[in-house]
């Protein structure tokens, strides 16, 4: 039994760097590995060409039994009001208010090296695209100090 259990696992871990998804049977179960969000994926050509490749994370949440961070907001400020806390991913967080960000992300070239003709780059916020916030109360100030921070790196 142990010399099969070692088989199924070398088989697992040697299937692990030439597969997305893979199955294997140990202890006469047949076990299914889907490593891979790719039936997930939408892809579209838009009006000037570029491939559009948008994948939700709300859907990857859905198939992981996850929910999102607004999502447990949400419940938990119907279920306990304004001025408490609950708990996400581990973390605590209050139920006054929340905002979230559609940011552009792009490729910054970071340094050039002439002579070689060559130039390095690094993905970087490009752009704030959008702010939106939930509150239940116009008297709630949001200071947006997070993203001052990440927008002075």
């Amino acid at each position: 039994m142990l010399i099969n259990l070692f088989f199924s696992l070398s088989i697992l871990i040697s299937q692990l760097y030439t597969t997305d998804t893979f199955e294997f049977t140990l202890f006469n179960k047949t076990v299914v590995i889907q490593d891979s969000v790719d039936h997930l994926i939408k892809e579209r050509i838009d009006e000037d060409g570029l491939i559009e490749t948008t994948v939700f994370s709300e859907d990857i949440r859905k198939e992981m039994g996850t929910i999102s961070f607004s999502e447990a907001f949400r419940n938990a400020r119907k279920l306990k009001g304004p001025g408490k806390t609950f708990q996400w991913d581990g973390k605590y967080y209050t139920t006054d208010f929340y905002y979230e960000t559609i940011i552009a992300v792009g490729e910054e070239v970071t340094k050039i090296d002439k002579e070689n003709n060559t130039y390095y780059t690094d993905e970087r916020l490009s752009d704030l695209l959008a702010i939106r916030s939930y509150k239940d109360n116009k008297d709630i100030n949001i200071k947006f100090s997070f993203l001052d921070s990440v927008q002075d790196k």
